[in-house]
């Protein structure tokens, strides 16, 4: 703790039981030296720790926390959980404790000053402020990732020693968050039931100032409101009373600092846009997504990328897509927009000089009203597309803007009024114009085009549908399978519709809503046909690989096809994903190999909760818990489905955490209605915590569901084994051996199929089958 600079800033009247008479008392083993500094949450002295003999800052808290039970208790359970953070960037807890009616927390003793020190009155060199920046925010990002959030990220409570390093304060009196939306709303109450704030009204979010529910993007608001003030040594919301400052940071947008200095980067003014928007959903979901974004400007700077050059020359052209607005009367035509904007993405990624957003990260925007430079700082893009479309009948009208997100210039804009048999062509024109626009060499041969793989519009439509509705997965694949047999039965040349049903109908067979021998044969021939028909086709060969890998399990033929489809198409994510988990982890347990490719598609698409999803499966099947569960956190903050909440479950098992892992299990039954596969990965976790009669009441729920309905056997030999009934998994095996249930082809290396396979029948089994 220093000297030259207090703990605290604001003053308060001291309790008759801590005063100036400390200095040289004995509290426990710690012998008070001198005080250092006193605030709304207590004062704070140097004492010397007998016992180890080194120098300690020991805070003692306030009277009215001391005695109120229900507060000490929830401020002990909460240092009890910042005590458990370990990071060079937070100043360690050693201890806490209480000695005649005097509550006490022992901490790290740091010599330096406070960060409000080094700002009053100074501009602070740009290389310093971002790595002050990244170390805090990597702190935070530790602490995140544990559920604690600092309610109080200030300049009084950022600290930076003799030596230079940076130390966050008063973790001691952060708050512990149960999950991403779980309002603890004892925890929001610990200190404002009793006239105190938590936070220091300057650098306050507007919902911390608002007494509404607060997250992680608080600290990301408040850390925000320091770098701005680090930049350019004034606080982004002014004023010189408590009403002034509140109205500012409910209201205000701040000056560009970019504006008050001119030697800093437009980089720096999109990141502080993100940390300082109202909107709590538009802000960087945690201390980790924001620890990144400054490494990246701070690399940009160092490699010279961050100047502001015309945008998009050369390799550093970027673009990203977002999902036209349908402006048409039909509500069905929300489908073709959809489409048409996923069909100028594919177009674009054709060119090789331009680098073009993921199509799920793009979409992830729909129907958010966001600033552009916020798309662009989480795209990373310089460039964004937006549109329309307005069909009424056989006439279009399509709209299309390009922008640069730095400063929201309109680069190109054009309104198209054609019939609908010129869509293609429009599409063409469009990606076209961008190339040009954007200055990208379109190199020999490489002229962006839309492949439509159809001349009949009715089929395109179906397709473009279908496409659209087997992404949201569930129920939905039987409506994407439905317009995909309706698109080949009006053009049965139509390669990419042939492929879609592949997919569909193996997603029918995978997720248990068909009989694999009644959909997966047919999905076979679907995807053989699309190969046939279009060998230069990347999702062609992906769907033949599932296929050869899930039905036919051919482990030689479905790696050909995947490396076939990856060659053709680098950046599909859809096979990255399957290609890492489905064969280099269910089926050959190469894991290191498979995170490599997981973490690719990531990269490739950011925004997806389904790419993080199937990293964290890869994550956790190959042991690797801990980033399992950021994997699969980081899946849940950007889309909540069955699909991220049964990884997220699979993770937190990965990780030992069983309560946790049967929590996200629950929330799975209650968006899926009950689906077998998060049901028996339940039975296992509760199996592996020894609670074998919860175990045994799922394997019987699903057994009794096998009277009405089909129920995949492959996770009813799993629900059995952890149920204890050895003999019945293995009947249950056997069954899906016969039938070819593809989930048979995961038994080699998914953890849930591990009571079974030390089982020399069942060894049999996978023998069978080529896992052996």
């Amino acid at each position: 703790m220093p000297r030259t600079s207090r703990h605290s800033l604001t003053c308060l009247a001291s309790s008759p039981k801590i005063s100036t008479q400390m200095i040289g008392q004995t509290i426990s083993h710690y012998r008070i030296l001198e005080e250092l500094g006193r605030g709304g949450m207590g004062v704070v002295y140097k004492a010397e720790d007998t016992r180890l003999h080194r120098f300690v800052a020991l805070k003692f808290l306030p009277d009215e926390v001391a005695r109120d039970p229900q507060a000490l208790a929830r401020f002990q359970r909460e240092a009890q959980a910042a005590s458990a953070l370990n990071h060079p960037n937070i100043c360690t807890i050693h201890d806490m404790g209480e000695e005649n009616g005097l509550v006490f927390i022992a901490m790290e003793f740091l010599e330096g000053v406070t960060l409000k020190y080094l700002v009053a009155g100074h501009l602070m060199e740009l290389d310093r402020l971002l790595e002050i920046s990244s170390e805090v925010a990597g702190a935070l990002a530790a602490a995140h990732a544990k559920s604690i959030i600092h309610r109080d990220i200030t300049p009084t409570n950022i600290f930076v020693t003799k030596g230079g390093q940076v130390k966050i304060l008063d973790f001691g009196l952060a708050k512990v968050v149960l999950s991403s939306g779980d309002a603890d709303d004892a925890a929001t109450l610990t200190l404002t039931n009793l006239g105190m704030v938590v936070g220091t009204l300057p650098y306050m979010s507007p919902e911390q100032l608002q007494g509404g529910y607060v997250d992680r993007r608080t600290d990301i608001f408040s850390l925000g409101a320091v770098v701005y003030e680090m930049a350019t040594g004034f606080r982004p919301f002014p004023g010189t009373s408590s009403i002034e400052i509140s109205s500012s940071i409910l209201r205000d947008v701040p000056r560009p600092v970019t504006e008050l200095r001119a030697d800093l980067p437009a980089g720096l003014q999109r990141i502080l846009d993100r940390c300082l928007a109202k909107e709590v959903a538009e802000r960087y979901s945690s201390g980790r997504e924001l620890h990144e974004a400054l490494e990246r400007l701070r690399r940009e700077i160092i490699s010279g990328e961050h100047s502001d050059k015309p945008t998009g020359i050369g390799a550093t052209a970027s673009i990203a897509v977002l999902p036209f607005a349908n402006l048409s009367a039909d509500p069905e035509n929300e489908f073709f927009a959809d489409g048409i904007t996923e069909e100028i993405i594919n177009a674009l990624t054709q060119i090789e000089d331009l680098r073009v957003a993921a199509r799920t990260s793009a979409f992830s925007f729909k129907n958010k009203h966001v600033d552009l430079r916020i798309v662009g700082d989480r795209l990373n893009v310089k460039t964004v597309l937006e549109g329309s479309v307005r069909k009424a009948g056989n006439r279009l009208r399509i709209m299309a803007e390009l922008i640069n997100v730095a400063d929201g210039y309109h680069i190109w804009s054009e309104r198209y009024d054609r019939e609908l048999k010129d869509i293609f062509e429009v599409q063409d024109d469009i990606a076209r114009a961008i190339a040009d626009r954007l200055k990208v060499a379109l190199k020999s041969g490489q002229e962006p085009s839309v492949k439509a793989g159809t001349s009949n519009l009715e089929a395109y439509q179906l397709y473009l549908k279908g496409r659209i509705l087997l992404y949201r997965r569930g129920l939905d694949i039987r409506r994407a399978t439905q317009c995909f047999e309706r698109a080949v039965a009006l053009d049965s040349r139509y390669a990419l519709a042939w492929s879609g049903l592949a997919d569909a109908r193996n997603m029918l067979g995978l997720y248990g809503f068909e009989r694999p021998e009644a959909t997966l044969p047919l999905a076979k021939q679907a995807a053989e046909l699309a190969v046939t028909l279009d060998p230069m086709l990347a999702e062609a060969h992906c769907s033949l690989a599932c296929l050869s890998l899930l039905y036919d399990w051919n482990l030689l033929k479905a790696e050909q096809e995947f490396l076939r489809a990856r060659e053709l198409n680098p950046r599909y994510v859809q096979n990255l994903a399957w290609y890492a988990l489905f064969y280099l982890v269910w089926a050959r347990g190469r894991f290191d190999e498979a995170i490599a490719v997981a973490s690719l598609a990531v990269d490739i698409d950011p925004l997806s909760g389904y790419a993080h999803a199937m990293q964290a499966f890869c994550f956790g099947h190959s042991g690797k818990g801990s980033e399992a569960v950021r994997a699969g956190k980081s899946a849940i903050e950007l889309e909540e489905s069955f699909f991220t909440y049964w990884a997220l479950q699979h993770a937190f098992h990965s990780d030992r955490q069983f309560e946790k892992a049967v929590a996200a299990g629950e929330t799975a039954f209650a968006v899926s209605g009950r689906h077998p596969f998060a049901m028996s990965a339940q039975t296992v976790i509760f199996a592996d915590w020894d609670r074998v009669t919860e175990a045994k009441a799922l394997y019987a729920e699903l057994v009794a569901r096998t009277a009405s309905g089909y129920v995949q056997p492959s996770h009813l030999a799993i629900a059995a084994s952890a149920a204890g009934d050895l003999d019945m998994a293995l009947k249950h095996a056997r069954e899906a051996f016969e039938i070819r249930d593809p989930m048979l082809m995961v038994a080699r290396y998914w953890p849930d199929f591990r009571r079974l396979r030390e089982n020399p029948r069942f060894k049999e089994v996978l023998a069978s089958i080529g896992l052996n």
